[in-house]
């Protein structure tokens, strides 16, 4: 069990390492572009990065805001749990159910 919650944890942090670098893509200078070939520059350059760039970011922002309102429900649900196991032990009784 633990060895698939390992692989499970590397999994996810390497697509978090994959993530971030793709969101720092975009914001490679101009001057390290122009040390590759011609034929990359012109293929590269018609990729528009600043829309892609911009989608990825709306799209994190709505996941993470649908993240946390799921939280926020699951937060309530313990909340209500928790009141309800301690109204099921306020039974007036003493230790061990035994009356005093």
């Amino acid at each position: 069990m633990y060895n698939f919650i390992l692989q499970i944890f590397i999994m996810v942090s390497l697509g978090t390492v994959v993530f971030l670098v793709a969101r720092i893509l975009p914001r490679i200078s101009e001057t390290e572009a122009a040390i590759a070939p011609r034929a990359k520059v012109s293929w590269l350059s018609s990729i528009p990065f600043e829309k892609i760039d911009a989608a990825v970011n709306a799209f994190s922002e709505k996941m993470l805001r649908k993240i946390k309102l799921i939280l926020m429900k699951m937060d309530n649900t313990v909340s209500k749990q928790l009141k309800n196991f301690k109204k099921d032990g306020d039974s007036g009784n003493g230790e061990n159910g035994l009356t005093k």
